[in-house]
């Protein structure tokens, strides 16, 4: 299992101007597996994992930041042509108190699971707390089929107070190509802070990100940005080596109510990336996702 990394969420830390001094009790995670599946998981449509190709893991992670209050949503999906019958997917919402760990003492809100190689299975719940945070919402949770991808989608409320996140601020965004154009050009301009190798640059683009993640994990500022540096591959130019932006038209992703943007190149790879030239066909991709706010680009998550 990944180990999941402590978190303690103070709602009390000041984010500027924003009014986002509010207290919470809990923490909150997600676990999800699968048995020899492709997969990729989203919440509110941004992208957490994706895993293209065939896997067994179990796996969680902190998704305080990006929890709202009221109605959420989350996507575990896989693809292929036909599943085995002992195929299955489970998705559990975690919470915990600040200062518990939450890979021994998490509690789980609810479970749910999916036979995908069953046939008319439909996605259950086999576990809930009526006293979590985060209650399922029931006649919501469904499962999803198309050409290109299976969907298990699970909506859920959460009852507790909870900030105001960048990604329910941004400007709401068209999906044509005048955005797609003008996220590009950002991203040219981040692209040739990397190519100078300006690490105190681009943590300060990310300086919302950075607010927000201290926010959420109750650690320093300053923690954020140095977990967040690029040093690794400023320093290791003998291993490490920016990848040109592709010159064909990339393709716009948009997501958390059309507020949260990022390009891909192709399947789901980010454009922004460095190659390792020492092992052929590996590359380290810097994920990164927009929101657009006063006219401006700004990095979100």
């Amino acid at each position: 299992m990944k180990l999941l990394v402590v978190l303690i969420l103070s709602l009390s830390l000041s984010m500027g101007t924003k009014a986002m001094a509010q207290e919470t009790e809990y923490q909150f995670g997600v676990r999800w597996s699968v048995n020899g599946l492709e997969s990729s998981l989203y919440i509110q449509g941004i992208m957490l994992d994706f895993t293209g190709v065939p896997s067994n893991f179990d796996r969680r992670q902190p998704i305080s930041e990006y929890i709202k209050n009221g109605n959420n949503a989350i996507d575990l999906r896989t693809w292929r042509y036909e599943y085995d019958p002992e195929h299955e997917v489970r998705v559990s919402l975690l919470y915990w108190e600040p200062g518990q760990n939450p890979n021994t003492e998490a509690s789980t809100a609810f479970e749910v699971v999916m036979m995908l190689g069953v046939e008319d299975a439909k996605p259950e719940i086999v576990s809930a707390d009526p006293a979590a945070p985060l209650q399922p919402r029931e006649s919501e949770i469904r499962f999803k089929s198309n050409e290109d991808f299976d969907t298990v989608h699970i909506t859920f409320n959460n009852r507790q107070p909870m900030p105001t996140w960048c990604w329910e601020e941004g400007d709401v965004l068209q999906d044509n190509e005048a955005t797609r154009d003008s996220l590009v050009r950002e991203y040219r301009r981040l692209h040739a802070l990397f190519a100078a190798g300006d690490n105190e640059a681009l943590l300060n683009a990310a300086a919302t990100r950075t607010e927000e993640l201290a926010l959420a994990s109750g650690t320093p500022e300053e923690y954020v940005r140095h977990r967040f540096s690029y040093d690794m591959y400023f320093d290791n130019p003998d291993v490490y080596q920016l990848d040109d932006l592709p010159e064909h038209p990339m393709t716009l992703n948009l997501a958390a109510d059309n507020r949260v943007a990022w390009l891909i190149e192709e399947g789901v790879n980010q454009p922004l990336r460095f190659n390792n030239i020492t092992q052929e066909g590996r590359s380290a991709f810097i994920s990164i996702y927009f929101i657009r706010r006063d006219g401006q680009w700004e990095i979100c998550r």
